[in-house]
C-alpha cells in the first residue's frame, strides 16, 4: 500500500511539472509563424527580395551575391508587398498590422541596400496591399489602398474594401489619388510607363444592378490610363473564360499570364495553375502542372517567368517555394532562397 501511495505521489509530481513547463514555455501564437511567404520581387539584375517569418517576425531578405537580411519587424506586423527599385540598390516595402482592423495603418519604407538605412516614406490610416513601379517611370510609385475594413454581410468575414489606386512621387514626396472607384476588391496592380497606364484585376460589375447579377460577375483585368483614370478599359478575354486572379501582362507580346483554377484534388481542394492567353492568336495554354497553388507570376528582365508555389494550400501553414520557367521550352527550376 505504501508503494502505491509513493508511486501515485511521484506521478502527480511529474504531471504537475509537465503542466507547469507546458504553460510557461508555450510559444505565443504570434511567434509560431515560420518560413517563406509568397511576397517577393526580382530586380533587373536577377536579385531577389523576399519575405520570411522567423519566430513570427516578418523578415525581409535580399539575395544577390549572397543573402542579406535588410529588415525585421515585430510579430504583430506583416509585410504585404516588396518592390526592387529598377536601376537602384534600393528596395521598397509596406507593412501593416498582422491582425487587421478598422484602425490599422500602413507604413511604406525605402531601404538603401548599400548603407542599410531604412527610411519611412509615408504612413496612411488605411490598408495598403500592393506596390508597383515601372522602369520607365521609376520616380512614380503606385499602390492599392483600402479605406475600410468590415464585413459586407453578416455571414461574410471582415476584409479590406473600398479599394482605389493611388500614387506617390518619390522625388517630390507628393501623394495623389488616381481612381475614385471604391471597389469591393482590387489586386495584381501593374504599371506600364510605355502604355502610360496601370492594370488591375477587379470585378467586372459595371452593368450589374441586382444582387444576383453582382454575384455572377467575374474577375477581369482592366487598363486605366494615367491621363484619363475615369476611362478604364477591359482587356479583351473570351467571354467563357472563368475567373482570373493573379496575373502579369506583356502588352508588347499581346500576352497575358494568369492564375486560375485548373481542377480539384482528391480532397476537393481547388488546384490553381498558371495559364497564358495570346489575344492576337486567341490561344490559351496551361503553363504549370504542379497540382497545388501557383501564385504571384512575375516576368523577369531575363525573359523568364517567376512564380511562387504553395505546397500546403488550404493548410494552416503555407509551404512556399520560388520557381522560374523558360517560356520558350517550358523548363522549370526552383530558385534557392537559402544559404
Amino acid at each position: 500500500m505504501k508503494r502505491i501511495i509513493v508511486l501515485a505521489i511521484g506521478i502527480l509530481i511529474v504531471t504537475s511539472v509537465c503542466i507547469f513547463l507546458g504553460l510557461t514555455l508555450q510559444v505565443p501564437e504570434s511567434e509560431k509563424q515560420q518560413g517563406l511567404t509568397g511576397i517577393y520581387d526580382v530586380s533587373e539584375t536577377g536579385d531577389v527580395g523576399y519575405v520570411t517569418y522567423e519566430d513570427g517576425r516578418p523578415t525581409l531578405y535580399v539575395k544577390s551575391n549572397g543573402i542579406k537580411q535588410v529588415a525585421q519587424l515585430p510579430p504583430d506586423q506583416a509585410i504585404s508587398d516588396v518592390i526592387m527599385i529598377p536601376g537602384k540598390k534600393k528596395v521598397l516595402y509596406v507593412n501593416s498590422d498582422k491582425t487587421l482592423s478598422e484602425t490599422s495603418k500602413s507604413v511604406v519604407h525605402e531601404i538603401d541596400l548599400t548603407t542599410g538605412e531604412d527610411e519611412v516614406l509615408f504612413e496612411k490610416d488605411a490598408i495598403i496591399t500592393e506596390l508597383a513601379l515601372d522602369d520607365a517611370m521609376v520616380d512614380q510609385l503606385f499602390y492599392l489602398q483600402a479605406n475600410v475594413y468590415l464585413n459586407y454581410s453578416p455571414v461574410a468575414s471582415e476584409y479590406p474594401h473600398e479599394f482605389d489606386v493611388h500614387s506617390y512621387d518619390l522625388k517630390e514626396k507628393i501623394q495623389s489619388k488616381l481612381t475614385n472607384l471604391k471597389k469591393y476588391n482590387m489586386a495584381s496592380l501593374q504599371v506600364s510607363g510605355k502604355e502610360k497606364s496601370v492594370y488591375i484585376q477587379m470585378d467586372d460589375d459595371a452593368d450589374a444592378d441586382t444582387a444576383e447579377e453582382i454575384f455572377e460577375t467575374k474577375q477581369r483585368i482592366f487598363q486605366i490610363p494615367l491621363a484619363q483614370p475615369d476611362q478604364s478599359k477591359k482587356i479583351f478575354i473570351p467571354m467563357d473564360m472563368e475567373d482570373l486572379y493573379d496575373f502579369v501582362l506583356v502588352p508588347e507580346q499581346s500576352l497575358l499570364i494568369y492564375q486560375a483554377v485548373a481542377g480539384t484534388n482528391s480532397k476537393g481542394t481547388y488546384e490553381y495553375e498558371l495559364f497564358s492567353y495570346d489575344w492576337e492568336a486567341m490561344d490559351t495554354k496551361q503553363l504549370t502542372f504542379q497540382k497545388n497553388y501557383a501564385d504571384r507570376p512575375l516576368l523577369g528582365d531575363d525573359g523568364q517567368l517567376y512564380y511562387m508555389m504553395d505546397y500546403n494550400f488550404a493548410g494552416r501553414s503555407p509551404e512556399y517555394e520560388l520557381f522560374r520557367m523558360n517560356l520558350e521550352n517550358g523548363e522549370t527550376e526552383q530558385v534557392q532562397l537559402a544559404e
